[in-house]
């Protein structure tokens, strides 16, 4: 079974998925000095590329082998999102996405091959910018200029600065179990403090409020707060002259914390919290269908729909 890998992912996923049988042909010169692969100019089964958003690998070729990888894939990570773009009966194209407890096993694998500093896809994810800072970081410790020990720590001190700037304009990037991307915002950071931020957008068009049901018009106004690496978020409408509306608490992977932007996988279960002091959790179907279709794994599913039972208990 032979794959070319390329992209923000291709050593961890290389270490995986050599040791699992899989020939790398066509390496990069990094995976020839990383791994002791010879150049093969053959034709791979499969190909393995970042999607443009990086949160995401595409994985195209035969289907036999896409299938194995697939399964492969699903085996070592338990949160992975996997989206079938396209079967038919010789080749296939998968979406697999990566949350945050995915990335962190990436890094473990990346790290038995050279030395990765903590937090290494997370910020490989974020943009050019993170990602050439990882670089940087990288270069410095194997050049021998910084010690592996204290690059650890600075890097550490230096992810926690990711949390959004108090007064910055920023963006919810809320990914569908489907592929799909919504992007809301740009919002106003009003309050930061302990990993946690509350975001302020101004609601600029009318209709119903999804969920609540009930009646959204110009001029209201949403606040959604965000805890780094919690698995909700709460998203609380005002209207304009200050009434509580209602809260829609969204399930979803961990939120990731990037200058520019939140991150995260929405799992399709929600909690909303209705001005009658009513709670109740819905689209639980969603879910199920989720979990049914194998887009999420069983633990993910336990995860997300404990998860939604805590906040319909608790209401933070």
């Amino acid at each position: 079974m032979k794959l070319l890998i390329r992209g923000i992912y291709s050593t961890a996923l290389a270490k995986l998925l050599i040791d699992k049988g899989f020939k790398i042909i066509r390496p990069t010169k990094s995976q020839m000095e990383r791994f002791g692969l010879t150049n093969l100019a053959i034709e791979p089964d499969a190909v393995i590329t970042d999607s443009s958003d990086r949160h995401f690998i595409e994985v195209k070729g035969v289907l036999e082998v896409v299938n194995i990888l697939t399964s492969e894939m699903r085996n070592f990570f338990e949160d992975l999102i996997i989206l079938w773009k396209m079967k038919d009966m010789n080749n296939s194209c998968v979406r697999i996405g990566f949350p945050f407890e995915a990335m962190k096993k990436l890094d473990e694998l990346r790290s038995m091959v050279t030395y990765t500093v903590p937090w290494h896809h997370y910020c490989r994810a974020g943009g050019e910018t993170l990602s050439s800072m990882v670089s940087f970081a990288e270069d410095l410790v194997e050049r021998g200029l910084v010690s592996p020990e204290e690059m650890n720590k600075m890097f550490e001190e230096q992810v926690k600065q990711f949390t959004p700037k108090l007064g910055s304009k920023i963006r919810i990037v809320h990914v569908k179990l489907d592929g799909g991307r919504i992007i809301l915002g740009p919002g106003k950071v009003i309050w930061r403090g302990n990993e946690t931020i509350k975001v302020l957008r101004r609601i600029m068009s009318s209709g119903i409020y999804d969920g609540l049901g009930i009646p959204k018009q110009v001029g209201d106004y949403a606040v959604t707060e965000a805890r780094k690496l919690d698995m909700w978020t709460k998203t609380s409408y005002y209207s304009f002259s200050g009434n509580f509306k209602g809260a829609y608490y969204n399930i979803c992977t961990p939120v990731a914390f990037y200058p520019d932007q939140i991150h995260y996988f929405d799992l399709e279960i929600d909690v909303v919290y209705l001005p009658n002091l009513e709670v109740k959790i819905i689209d639980r179907e969603h879910l199920e269908q989720a979990f049914n279709q194998e887009i999420i794994s069983s633990k993910l599913f336990e995860k997300a729909l404990k998860q939604a039972e805590k906040i319909s208990y608790e209401r933070p």
